[in-house]
């Protein structure tokens, strides 16, 4: 039948931005400390208790919940490209399962999916609070194989990090890169894996009829 595991910020939706601003806003903050995109986007990994416990100690969940706030709050200004949903249910006419893998906690990813009306598309989702270690690890992308009765290679992983694609690899589950969010200055073209730029690319590049 086949299985398409996505990644969710910065391939699903763009809500690397809104995620940068909220950590921007709690560090202004809490830790009086004027954050670039770049030094958010490097603490990206494990699931944002651990980041706010790691940085700001027992203090961790009152920032949490204040980015919360701000995360849910901030939605009003991200929008569900429609050709997302147009893949989504293209592979859903066609039977394929189709599972998230994200670094997020349940709470963010749950704000996500339901305020897009997402969830329903998804068999199995993977937060960071499901496994012990995740992306790079290949943990999530495991768990969601043997929940849906697939073999790595009947599977597909798409997402936009070097994270995703460690996994994907250390899993044997064949890896596109998602770039449709990403600045092309950004882009690594020296590398031979599987690059989407456009949602039609990755209709071009999947291995089914959409």
């Amino acid at each position: 039948m086949g299985l398409v595991i996505f990644d969710l910020d910065g391939t699903l939706i763009d809500t690397v931005p809104l995620i940068t601003r909220c950590f921007q806003k709690v560090f202004r903050k809490y830790g009086h400390r004027e954050l670039t995109d770049e030094q958010v986007h490097a603490m990206f990994g494990p699931g944002e208790s651990v980041i706010f416990a790691r940085e700001f100690g027992e203090r961790w969940p009152e920032i949490l919940a204040d980015y919360l706030e701000c995360y849910q709050a901030g939605h009003d200004t991200v929008t569900l490209s429609p050709e997302i949903v147009g893949v989504l249910d293209g592979l859903a006419n066609l039977g394929i399962k189709m599972a998230i893998v994200t670094n997020k906690e349940r709470d963010t990813t749950d704000i996500t999916l339901a305020h897009f009306n997402l969830r329903h598309y998804f068999i199995k989702i993977v937060t960071a609070k499901d496994v012990a270690y995740p992306k790079p690890s290949p943990e999530g992308i495991n768990l969601v194989l043997n929940t849906c009765e697939e073999n790595s290679a009947d599977a597909i992983m798409i997402g936009d990090t070097n994270n995703d694609r460690e996994a994907a690899l250390a899993s044997d589950v064949p890896f596109i890169r998602a770039l449709w969010f990403v600045p092309s200055s950004e882009w690594d073209k020296d590398t031979t894996e599987v690059k989407a730029e456009t949602i039609h690319d990755l209709k071009e590049i999947l291995p089914y009829e959409l």
